[in-house]
């Protein structure tokens, strides 16, 4: 990694207004609420600013290692936001947890508008302040070595929010190797497998389902990271519909079936697959992993669109989907860098009857 000190850069937005309240002492004190989490030597990538449930709606910073991104939801942080200022504080105020880097994630409200196009702050290897990181490299999540992207467009390369249902899946996949039970796991929307990497150190089989040839890679390389080989695994290129239909005729069947999906997606006219909406088809999202399900499996259900989140919406769909009221298995709290955001996060275990 270069430790080339990299000049401030100009902000995507805001001026530099005068701050109300000052984000340092709003970040100062969020991270001091983080102190027990941020102790831990097991795992490095955690929120160390949640917007309005610190202080300051639209203003996110996530650490990842030697990193920070500085997230900014355009027409919700104020118009006179100093986002310079701010980078400089979060780095000076994270180093002590040898952070050497902050990058900026500008969101428009309407990314339509954007024609396509992300602002190129998004893609540029130079750090708003600090230094220059390498392109990728890896963070610790509860000792598991995942591969992020700082300045990968809007992304990362993982979604902090999911860390403890993920610790918890393996955990679940460790207690059936140690009984001796088959532990066959079905990722869907698999993105870059961070479900998938945590079950097989676990001792799962997986299977890894993701439309883009990219993010399959990308999990390839956190199998290779972790010292388990991608070979031993499957590894799919395909719609999660489509590996549903596919799977049925292969007469597959999985102990643990993981559904994360987008909250939308547009259709593929060419390979003839359908735009997706979580809140038009998340019920049918669930019967069909159902039929996949082996006798005592269970299905784990998750979801970030808002609509979905409300108190009992998502048990709703997985009770539609299901045609009745199964068993739900407890998951753990929401990690504590992200209970205050708690309403923007939902998700549910349930065994599947044979």
């Amino acid at each position: 990694m270069s430790k080339r000190p990299v000049k401030s850069k100009q902000p995507p937005s805001g001026g530099a207004g005068r701050q109300r309240p000052a984000f340092a002492s709003l970040l100062a004190a969020a991270i001091d609420r983080r102190r027990t989490l941020l102790s831990a030597s097991t795992t490095d990538a955690v929120r160390l600013f949640g917007g309005e449930a610190d202080g300051l709606d639209g203003v996110y910073v996530d650490r990842y290692g030697p990193g920070c991104v500085l997230i900014l939801y355009q027409g919700r942080v104020p118009g006179d936001f100093p986002v310079m200022r701010a980078a400089r504080d979060a780095l000076e105020l994270t180093a002590d947890l040898g952070v050497r880097a902050v990058y900026l994630k500008p969101f428009a409200r309407d990314r339509s508008s954007l024609g396509g196009q992300m602002p190129a702050v998004l893609t540029d290897p130079s750090p708003a302040v600090g230094d220059r990181l390498d392109e990728s490299f890896l963070i610790t999540e509860h000792g598991c070595r995942l591969e992020v992207r700082l300045y990968d467009g809007y992304s990362t390369g993982l979604f902090l929010d999911q860390r403890e249902n993920r610790r918890v899946l393996a955990q679940r996949v460790a207690a059936r190797v140690k009984r001796g039970e088959e532990a066959r796991v079905l990722n869907t929307f698999a993105y870059t497998g961070a479900f998938s990497v945590h079950c097989a150190l676990a001792g799962a089989a997986t299977t890894t389902v993701d439309i883009s040839a990219r993010y399959l890679d990308w999990a390839k390389r956190n199998f290779t990271h972790n010292e388990v080989d991608p070979a031993a695994h499957r590894f799919a290129k395909m719609d999660t519909f489509e590996f549903f239909r596919y799977a049925k005729r292969k007469q597959l069947a999985y102990d643990l079936v993981i559904l994360d999906p987008p909250s939308f997606a547009a259709a593929n006219k060419k390979r003839g697959i359908p735009a997706w909406s979580s809140t038009e088809h998340y019920a049918r999202l669930v019967y069909e992993a159902s039929q996949l399900v082996a006798p005592g499996g269970v299905i784990f259900a998750s979801t970030n669109t808002a609509d979905l989140c409300r108190p009992g919406r998502l048990e709703r769909e997985i009770e539609q989907g299901l045609g009745h009221r199964p068993q739900y298995i407890p998951l753990p709290p929401i990690p504590e860098d992200f209970a205050a955001e708690r309403e923007r996060f939902a998700a549910k275990m349930v065994v599947v009857e044979e």
